[in-house]
């Protein structure tokens, strides 16, 4: 396998602009951009991209090293996530911790519990500085079941896999109906679907791929279909909503921008960025601008949140919030994130 897949670390850049715009919209500009042009500045769709990436990724290393190695090694897997998440993500609630303590922010009890143990999806609407934990809440309770499923139940992955691509859409089916706080739309019963289709197209990544060639070497337009799916499912919404057309038993399962049409378009754009390399959109994901940009994403989500916060006062005022989010993530990721993931090489990891 190669060591770095082309277009993910652009794909990812794209992803962070969709949620800090998103952000920037909702708290610095009403809903401007929203209420004429909502696909732009989703960032749900923003976050179901890192969904699909982490579970197309993650597989794909998986596959990767039961292929060289005829196993998986859980202490492995496990030290490289660690290193990769912790050390930001415990840093940013050490930095909440000292905010409260000089009574800049206040959390409760229950939303420290919460972030604290990765279940920050239960209750993510308690305070909007920890509210965005919820994403990362997820994949990391995605990543204690997914290598145990992949290395003890070989034979049946693929089975689990789409078992759970075919609950979730249920789930937000039943939620529509029977609206529960503790399992709505940012909970990993209506979200983990997501990841779970990264790892379906990873483990099908070649039979995909085939297929795509196929079907483009016959008509090469059709290579645009997943782009355009996913303006018109954000359309689709707001047309719904507009007119009253009570679609929504179709729409949350599997017609939304967080749906699973939305999650097969990006899975469909990710295969096409990786291995459609003649053209101007694999050339600009590649491009150094993005490429830096999506080294930094992980950096800039974490971060974010806190400068989009009005009890921060002046400093969340737009441009200067923007350019502290930039400074902050730089210091993140130079200080904080690479160095700890250069401790890769101590445990025998590339």
């Amino acid at each position: 396998m190669k060591k770095q897949i082309p277009s993910l670390n652009g794909l990812r850049a794209l992803s962070i602009i969709l949620v800090v715009l998103g952000h920037l919209d909702q708290k610095n500009w009403d809903g401007l951009i929203y209420n004429k042009f909502p696909v732009f500045v989703d960032a749900q769709i923003g976050v179901n991209v890192f969904f699909v990436i982490s579970g197309f990724l993650i597989t794909t290393l998986l596959l990767s090293e039961e292929q060289k190695t005829g196993n998986i090694s859980f202490k492995a897997f496990y030290i490289k996530r660690s290193l990769r998440i912790f050390p930001v993500y415990y840093t940013l609630l050490s930095v909440y911790l000292l905010l409260q303590l000089l009574n800049i922010l206040d959390f409760t009890g229950m939303s420290w519990l919460t972030s604290l143990t990765y279940t920050k999806y239960l209750n993510w609407h308690a305070d909007w500085e920890t509210g965005h934990l919820w994403s990362l809440s997820i994949e990391e309770q995605f990543y204690l079941i997914w290598p145990f499923v992949f290395k003890f139940a070989k034979n049946y992955r693929k089975h689990f896999a789409f078992g759970l691509i075919c609950l979730v859409p249920l789930l937000r089916a039943f939620y529509v109906a029977h609206p529960i706080e503790w399992m709505d739309h940012l909970t990993i019963f209506q979200r983990v679907d997501a990841i779970m289709w990264g790892c379906v197209f990873a483990m099908y990544h070649d039979k995909i791929v085939e297929r795509c060639k196929a079907i483009t070497d016959k008509w090469k337009y059709a290579v645009l279909i997943p782009f355009l799916a996913i303006p018109a499912l954000s359309f689709l919404t707001i047309i719904n909503h507009d007119y009253t057309l009570h679609m929504g038993l179709f729409i949350a399962p599997i017609g939304g921008t967080s749906g699973t049409l939305a999650d097969i378009a990006i899975c469909l754009v990710i295969i096409i960025s990786i291995h459609y390399a003649n053209n101007v959109w694999f050339r600009f994901l590649n491009t150094s601008v993005m490429n830096y940009l999506g080294i930094l994403s992980y950096s800039i989500y974490i971060w974010q949140q806190l400068f989009f916060s009005t009890k921060l006062g002046w400093l969340s005022k737009a441009p200067l919030n923007i350019l502290l989010i930039f400074i902050v993530a730089n210091f993140s990721y130079y200080v904080i994130e690479k160095p700890f993931l250069k401790l890769k090489s101590k445990f025998g990891l590339g």
